[in-house]
């Protein structure tokens, strides 16, 4: 590689080389170094040859990441510069929509068998394994934030209509800090806190867009 060609420039020049020989062997080196990462931006920059378009994207539509050749579902809507997360597994990616092409699920098209494959398995299952409730007593802000961003795009996808987060009244600062949460998260529709027996202000109840 570049690397190896240059230490054996320097070697072949041996110990009596001049201070210019081995500075011209570097700017050498520099060279080949800048036309590679060129190279690499340019091909990281192409477009997916899809040319896929916000709106034919929704949570949980199965896609590619072009540059990673990673496949997962789509986890938010793309912003106004088409930044949008990615669940790949247990991992969740920020990528550009310019960066994905569209997965077609094997009989997807066929309406009885849609709930049974690609996303709507992904739904189905979550569904039945995601609580509406998440108890983030005990937590510190940061940890607690975490959790939440996780279990709010796990219960959207299982499409659940509303959830219950037990934050507690202590200082206020957790309650606070999720509210102001929920505030940038696109697909809740609102939330407040709770009403007697709903766990007062210790609560918070959220509704998600349909």
């Amino acid at each position: 590689n570049t690397a190896d060609e240059t230490i054996r420039a320097f070697q072949k020049a041996g110990p009596g080389a001049s201070m210019k020989e081995l500075e011209k062997a570097r700017e050498n080196l520099r060279g080949k170094i800048s036309d590679k990462n060129e190279k690499l931006a340019v091909k990281n920059q192409q477009p997916a040859p899809s040319g896929v378009k916000a709106s034919q994207l929704k949570p949980g539509e199965s896609v590619r990441i072009v540059s990673m050749g990673l496949k997962g579902t789509v986890s938010t809507m793309p912003d106004s510069k088409g930044n949008l997360f990615v669940q790949c597994g247990i991992i969740r990616t920020q990528t550009n929509i310019r960066d994905l092409v569209l997965i077609q699920e094997k009989d997807s098209s066929s309406p009885a068998k849609a709930g049974r494959t690609g996303s709507g398995k992904i739904r189905m299952s979550k569904s039945l394994s995601i609580s509406a409730e998440i108890n983030l007593l005990g937590k510190t802000v940061d940890e607690a934030m975490s959790m939440l961003d996780k279990y709010l795009d796990d219960a959207y996808l299982a499409h659940l209509s509303t959830v219950r987060i037990v934050h507690g009244k202590g200082t206020g600062a957790l309650r606070n800090a999720v509210q102001n949460h929920l505030r940038k998260v696109k697909y809740v529709k609102s939330y407040r806190l709770g009403e007697y027996g709903e766990g007062d202000a210790g609560v918070t109840i959220v509704e998600f867009k349909s």
